[in-house]
């Protein structure tokens, strides 16, 4: 079983946040889990996968999980690396969360927000209730509507598809794996695919390593060169390109300007 820490972050009698590390060595048998109560997990860096009995999915820093007590789950790390999330408890939940699906999509907005809270709380900041509850408003806040001209066996392929190609950001994959992985033909992916994301395969898993990218850029001190590598890209030069075309300024100057981000 792997090893995890969780260190509080922030308790009042309806709300409890944790940052809970781990360090993605499940042993050599995987066996079912389950939480005693309702929580709400968002990776801070890193990813795992997720299996119950009506969900299979990444977890990642763009994708986010809810937890329903005594439900039988498998989490694992095909990768062999570990992560870092916020755990959330507490009825609070209840009050503000009233959706049924097992995973939520986490954008960039509120993933900044949530990254500019822990590092007032990292820096020995005592974390008001309101910052905490903006914060997470913004992770549970609906983005949009899936279009409803899409099938449930095209939902299925696309999902199926963005499911491995988050799992395999970093593994160099190809479109004819994953297209097979979904059993369809490499065309019929790409097609069923921008129908259903609204985006390319490629986009997507660009999108999935940048925010990659950009989850151990502000939550990590690793080596920009090592960040590049782990997150799919072929040097800090490449990740340079892509990472400044997408938000506006370098790796580099993006972890020194974390500690001063809006809350």
């Amino acid at each position: 079983m792997p090893r995890l820490h969780a260190a509080p972050l922030f308790s009042a009698p309806d709300l409890q946040l944790y940052r809970v590390t781990c360090d993605g060595q499940d042993g050599p048998r995987l066996r079912e889990e389950a939480v005693d109560s309702e929580r709400l997990v968002l990776a801070l860096h890193g990813r795992f996968q997720f299996r119950d009995t009506r969900t299979r999915a990444v977890v990642s820093p763009g994708i986010g999980l809810r937890l329903s007590p005594r439900r039988p789950c498998e989490i694992s790390h095909p990768h062999g690396s570990g992560d870092a999330c916020v755990s959330v408890r507490g009825d609070w939940l209840r009050r503000w969360d009233t959706s049924d699906a097992t995973t939520l999509p986490v954008g960039e907005d509120a993933y900044r927000k949530l990254q500019a809270v822990m590092n007032h709380a990292s820096s020995g900041v005592t974390l008001d209730r309101l910052q905490v509850e903006e914060a997470l408003g913004l992770v549970l806040t609906p983005s949009g509507h899936s279009s409803t001209d899409v099938s449930p066996r095209e939902r299925d392929i696309a999902h199926a598809i963005a499911h491995e190609a988050a799992l395999h950001f970093d593994a160099g994959i190809s479109v004819e794996t994953l297209a097979q992985g979904a059993g369809v033909s490499a065309f019929h992916a790409c097609r069923v695919f921008r129908k259903v994301m609204r985006t390319s395969i490629h986009q997507y898993v660009q999108e999935v390593r940048l925010r990659h990218a950009l989850a151990l850029v502000l939550d990590t001190h690793r080596p920009l060169a090592d960040v590049a590598l782990e997150a799919g890209f072929a040097n800090q030069g490449h990740l340079g390109n892509a990472f400044r075309r997408r938000y506006g300024q370098s790796p580099g100057a993006t972890r020194k300007s974390r500690f001063h981000s809006g809350t």
